[in-house]
């Protein structure tokens, strides 16, 4: 009787705790947000370019936070910024996947946040530039995006393990510098991309 009485008691337990797995995962859902992309502790961090014009980044960044994923804006010249705060959600565990997005001047300067993280021995999962001067990809970058209307590329130095794609999006219609950042589009390629580097 003993016994029976114990494993009706763990019967019990066992079903509250599947119970309120499915009630963790409901709220998720009806929050739109999925198991995957609350377990991926993925964070982005934005850069926007001269005189902080690029607006369609703070647009990208509210469509972000509102699907789950934490991102902030950061000006053109806030590379040692985005960096300290990467390191320190990093080493504080809130943040696995690393993502930097910049736009124009924001674009160059992400090659420079990305730079300080491999000082720090932490690796990039993406990194996307928005129409920039371009350059050789950071060592610690497993995959960058370079959107381009007439911007330069990125190149793969020496030694360099991730990947590099150099997109010409000239051709879309309505495209230009300004576009490359805020439009609707654009903005589903990126979170497409950032999708992916969190999986």
């Amino acid at each position: 009787m003993v016994v029976s009485g114990a494993v009706r008691e763990m019967g019990i337990v066992m079903s509250l705790r599947r119970w309120w797995s499915c009630c963790i995962v409901a709220c998720l859902c009806l929050l739109g947000v999925d198991q995957a992309t609350a377990a991926s502790r993925t964070h982005v961090y934005l850069m926007r370019g001269v005189f902080n014009v690029s607006v369609g980044l703070d647009e990208l960044a509210a469509k972000l936070n509102k699907r789950g994923v934490p991102a902030a804006v950061y000006g053109p010249m806030s590379p040692g910024s985005v960096a300290s705060d990467a390191i320190a959600e990093w080493k504080a565990g809130k943040v696995k996947t690393i993502v930097l997005i910049g736009h124009s001047l924001g674009g160059g300067a992400v090659f420079s946040a990305a730079e300080l993280l491999k000082d720090a021995n932490i690796p990039v999962a993406l990194m996307i530039v928005l129409d920039a001067a371009g350059g050789p990809a950071p060592a610690n970058v497993r995959r960058v995006v370079n959107y381009y209307v007439g911007g330069g590329t990125v190149t793969a130095p020496p030694g360099f393990r991730g990947s590099v794609q150099n997109i010409d999006v000239s051709k879309i219609p309505g495209m230009d510098h300004m576009a490359i950042q805020s439009t609707s589009s654009m903005h589903q390629k990126m979170m497409g991309n950032i999708s992916a580097a969190g999986s």
